[in-house]
């Protein structure tokens, strides 16, 4: 009865889990999200090459363990194994690995060097991470602004330059494949180049205090058109000197 109390719960999990994957809302931070930059596209396939690198070891270890416990399951007067070891298994089983994750370098450090180098970039966002919200600035613009979507051009190369003023955070988008901590007293860097249009969520991804959770990202990419239109309302409105304000000339 246990047995099949323990085969059933594994397969509702199993089930339930492919259909949270397949068919429910996704959440937030959800790393199978459609990409959307290249450099997500990147991240996506070193994965894939990674999953497929490393599953026939998973697949052999648990389906050797899952024979071994058949057909070794303790008996009555059994006798027990009398062999020790065996020195081509050995090497076989230090050697695959090996080449298994030389495999998975190749694509991962080529990925890694397109994170840290960005291309020229097309506008230059500040990224200011507070408990527990974030705040822009667009250097270029002189606009400044938080909680609010950051609003980007598509098809255009977006660098942020990240800080915090009190803890740790980390500004996690998957659909973009960024993931850059806010480090407070320094600034990193990171970069993106969205596709297509539309909203994109997110969510802060370092332990930052008892709000964390609710620390959402939500970014919209826009046409360069509405682009324009967005920073002509979001501008700042220059301020000119009035009788009240001008400073008052002396009468000498």
């Amino acid at each position: 009865m246990k047995k099949k109390i323990l085969i059933f719960a594994t397969l509702f999990i199993a089930l339930f889990s492919l259909y949270q994957i397949l068919y429910a809302e996704q959440p937030l931070t959800n790393w199978l999200q459609n990409p959307a930059t290249p450099l997500a596209k990147d991240v996506r396939t070193n994965f894939w090459i990674s999953m497929l690198a490393i599953l026939p070891f998973l697949l052999l270890s648990e389906g050797l363990l899952f024979y071994a416990i058949v057909k070794f399951k303790a008996k009555p007067n059994a006798k027990p194994a009398t062999f020790h070891e065996n020195v081509r298994l050995e090497i076989a089983w230090t050697i695959l690995p090996a080449l298994a994750l030389i495999i998975i370098a190749f694509p991962t450090f080529t990925t890694l060097k397109k994170m840290e180098v960005p291309p020229k970039s097309d506008l230059v966002v500040e990224v200011i991470g507070h408990q527990f919200f974030w705040e822009y600035k667009y250097p270029k613009y002189e606009i400044n602004f938080a909680e609010k979507p950051l609003v980007v051009p598509v098809n255009k190369v977006v660098t942020l330059n990240c800080t915090s003023v009190d803890v740790i955070h980390s500004w996690f988008v998957p659909a973009f494949g960024v993931k850059q901590d806010a480090n407070p007293g320094r600034i990193t860097h990171a970069w993106f180049k969205a596709l297509q249009t539309g909203t994109y969520k997110g969510q802060c991804a370092e332990l930052c205090g008892a709000l964390h959770a609710l620390m959402y990202i939500t970014v919209k990419v826009v046409t360069d058109e509405e682009f324009e239109t967005w920073l002509e309302k979001n501008k700042p409105v220059p301020v000119t000197p009035t009788e009240a304000t001008a400073p008052v000339k002396s009468k000498t």
